[in-house]
Protein backbone atom coordinates (compact mmCIF):
# COMPACT_ATOMS: atom_id res chain seq x y z
CA UNK A 1 0.00 0.00 0.00
CA UNK A 2 1.36 3.37 -1.06
CA UNK A 3 0.06 6.92 -0.72
CA UNK A 4 -2.36 6.08 2.09
CA UNK A 5 -4.79 8.87 2.96
CA UNK A 6 -7.76 9.03 5.32
CA UNK A 7 -10.74 10.84 3.81
CA UNK A 8 -13.91 12.06 5.50
CA UNK A 9 -17.12 12.96 3.68
CA UNK A 10 -15.81 11.02 0.68
CA UNK A 11 -19.16 10.76 -1.12
CA UNK A 12 -19.95 14.44 -0.58
CA UNK A 13 -16.56 15.69 -1.77
CA UNK A 14 -15.87 13.29 -4.63
CA UNK A 15 -17.74 12.62 -7.86
CA UNK A 16 -17.81 8.84 -7.76
CA UNK A 17 -19.94 8.31 -10.87
CA UNK A 18 -16.90 7.23 -12.90
CA UNK A 19 -15.51 4.91 -10.24
CA UNK A 20 -15.65 1.15 -10.65
CA UNK A 21 -17.28 -0.44 -7.62
CA UNK A 22 -16.13 -3.89 -6.49
CA UNK A 23 -18.54 -6.20 -4.68
CA UNK A 24 -17.76 -6.51 -0.97
CA UNK A 25 -16.97 -10.07 0.13
CA UNK A 26 -19.29 -11.92 2.48
CA UNK A 27 -18.82 -10.70 6.03
CA UNK A 28 -17.45 -7.33 4.88
CA UNK A 29 -20.71 -5.75 3.72
CA UNK A 30 -20.07 -2.71 5.94
CA UNK A 31 -17.30 -1.72 3.53
CA UNK A 32 -17.45 -0.50 -0.04
CA UNK A 33 -14.51 -0.76 -2.42
CA UNK A 34 -14.05 1.23 -5.58
CA UNK A 35 -11.30 1.87 -8.11
CA UNK A 36 -10.45 5.16 -9.77
CA UNK A 37 -7.36 5.50 -11.89
CA UNK A 38 -4.39 4.34 -9.83
CA UNK A 39 -6.28 4.58 -6.54
CA UNK A 40 -8.31 2.16 -4.47
CA UNK A 41 -10.89 3.52 -2.04
CA UNK A 42 -12.11 1.44 0.89
CA UNK A 43 -15.01 3.02 2.77
CA UNK A 44 -16.47 2.06 6.12
CA UNK A 45 -20.15 2.80 5.53
CA UNK A 46 -21.00 2.80 9.26
CA UNK A 47 -18.33 5.34 10.28
CA UNK A 48 -18.33 7.46 7.10
CA UNK A 49 -14.57 7.07 6.70
CA UNK A 50 -12.62 6.23 3.58
CA UNK A 51 -9.04 5.14 3.06
CA UNK A 52 -7.43 5.89 -0.29
CA UNK A 53 -4.27 4.10 -1.41
CA UNK A 54 -2.45 2.90 -4.49
CA UNK A 55 -0.74 -0.37 -5.36
CA UNK A 56 1.87 -0.87 -8.05
CA UNK A 57 0.83 -3.01 -11.02
CA UNK A 58 -2.68 -3.71 -9.74
CA UNK A 59 -5.08 -5.27 -12.23
CA UNK A 60 -8.80 -5.63 -11.56
CA UNK A 61 -8.53 -9.40 -12.11
CA UNK A 62 -6.13 -9.57 -9.14
CA UNK A 63 -8.75 -8.22 -6.73
CA UNK A 64 -10.21 -11.23 -4.95
CA UNK A 65 -12.23 -11.48 -1.72
CA UNK A 66 -9.05 -12.64 0.02
CA UNK A 67 -7.10 -9.61 -1.20
CA UNK A 68 -9.87 -7.25 -0.09
CA UNK A 69 -9.91 -8.92 3.33
CA UNK A 70 -6.12 -8.44 3.59
CA UNK A 71 -6.48 -4.75 2.71
CA UNK A 72 -9.13 -4.20 5.37
CA UNK A 73 -7.13 -6.09 8.01
CA UNK A 74 -4.06 -3.97 7.24
CA UNK A 75 -6.10 -0.75 7.32
CA UNK A 76 -7.58 -1.73 10.70
CA UNK A 77 -4.06 -2.31 12.07
CA UNK A 78 -2.89 1.10 10.80
CA UNK A 79 -6.09 2.91 11.81
CA UNK A 80 -7.86 1.05 14.64
CA UNK A 81 -10.78 3.51 14.62
CA UNK A 82 -11.52 2.66 10.98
Amino acid sequence: MNNISVLTDFEALTNTSNFKYIESPAGLEDYSICLAGNFIFVSNKQKNRTIRFSLANLAAKDITPGVINEWIERIQKLYPAF
